[in-house]
This record gives C-alpha cells, structure tokens and sequence, in this order.
C-alpha cells in the first residue's frame, strides 16, 4: 500500500480541474475505478495499492 499525501492528491485534484474531467472520464483516462478515485480526492482514504498509485501517478506526469 502507498500513501497518499497531500500534495499527491492536491495535484490529482487540480489536473483533473484544469482538464475539466468528471470522476468517470479520469477513470477511463486512468484505468482506476471512479469510485477509488472519488474516494481519493474527497480523503476519504489516506493509503491505496501500489498499481492504483502508479496509474494515478502515471497520468499525472504526462504532459498535456
């Protein structure tokens, strides 16, 4: 399991802003289920498995 931290889910949250995306679309963008997302972004959980963290990351890193 991976941590989430702050400035993790903080930059989740705001690329997903500026890309104007719902739950859904970041799932499909993402391949992690948009309920984890959902449950990510609104810290209802504060550690996730290392694939779900690595797709999250994976995509956060990729340039527009």
């Amino acid at each position: 399991m991976k941590v989430l931290t702050k400035n993790f889910v903080d930059a989740l949250t705001v690329k997903q802003a500026r890309e104007r995306l719902n739950y859904g679309q970041l799932a499909e963008k993402t391949g992690v289920n948009s309920v984890t997302i959902s449950r990510i972004i609104n810290r209802k959980v504060d550690t996730a498995q290392e694939r779900t963290f690595d797709k999250l990351n994976d995509w956060l890193l990729k340039e527009v």
